[in-house]
């Protein structure tokens, strides 16, 4: 699959990055809500391909790139959290948001088809080959909507994601930096923990479905649960370029 991309941003979201075909499975999106109420509706719609949804730690709004193909290898290097799933976009268009509430139809109405580039209120549609897909997102430091590069830099939730005896050393990120990145300059939000830069937050990754997925564990509320590793060499985030 030759690769191509889109990049896009989205303004405000919730605490939720989600990804589902425009019918969801035979059933209008804007009923995405009422299955997002219970854990188990929103787990059986998961479970059926109609949507791959994942919790975030903050509401802010994020920045994303789709990607249809392999990752480069600096996207590869750099991720600290992922989900894995698949999806059925037999309707050729996939949603990509994380508002779910009541007002979800009218929002809908709003969402254009992304363009590369675009910056979109609370979701937007992307233009896909009809078909069924393996999905993956992963997420990016140092914005850390996904918990991956907190869990890095905490000593409690490090032991939390990786256990006691993973064999996974926990050091301060600037150590991190110096013991992998030797002679380099260290990006200012390793140092200072902030940086006033636009960085990528998600990779959106499709590829056709080929054979059967592993079934991913949920949170309590049916979200799919995040996947965290440390990278073997410290990222320093990637440049958004819109």
């Amino acid at each position: 699959m030759e690769r191509t991309q889109l990049e896009f941003s989205i303004q405000e979201a919730g605490c939720l990055i989600y990804v589902a075909d425009r019918h969801l499975g035979g059933h209008p999106l804007s009923e995405f809500h009422e299955f997002f109420g219970g854990r188990e509706g929103l787990r059986d719609l998961t479970l059926s391909g109609a949507v791959a949804a994942a919790s975030l730690y903050q509401d802010d709004g994020y920045n994303i790139r789709i990607v249809f193909g392999d990752l480069s290898d600096e996207e590869n290097n750099q991720w600290t959290s992922r989900i894995d799933w698949k999806l059925d976009l037999n309707s050729g268009q996939m949603a990509v948001s994380g508002v779910c509430d009541e007002g979800l139809a009218d929002y809908m109405k709003e969402w254009p088809l992304a363009e590369d580039g675009g910056d979109y209120e609370l979701g937007t549609f992307v233009h896909v080959t009809p078909g069924q897909y393996a999905v993956s997102i992963y997420g990016f430091p140092p914005n850390d909507l996904a918990g991956g590069w907190m869990r890095l830099e905490n000593k409690g939730l490090f032991r939390e994601a990786f256990g006691r005896d993973a064999g996974i050393e926990f050091e301060k990120p600037i150590d991190y930096f110096k013991r992998t990145r030797p002679g380099e300059t260290p990006r200012d939000w390793i140092k200072e923990g902030w940086e006033d830069a636009d960085f990528l937050d998600f990779i959106i990754q499709l590829h056709p479905l080929e054979g059967d997925q592993s079934q991913p564990e949920f949170e309590e509320d049916g979200c799919v649960k995040w996947k965290y590793r440390k990278p073997e060499v410290c990222p320093t985030g990637i440049g958004f370029r819109f």
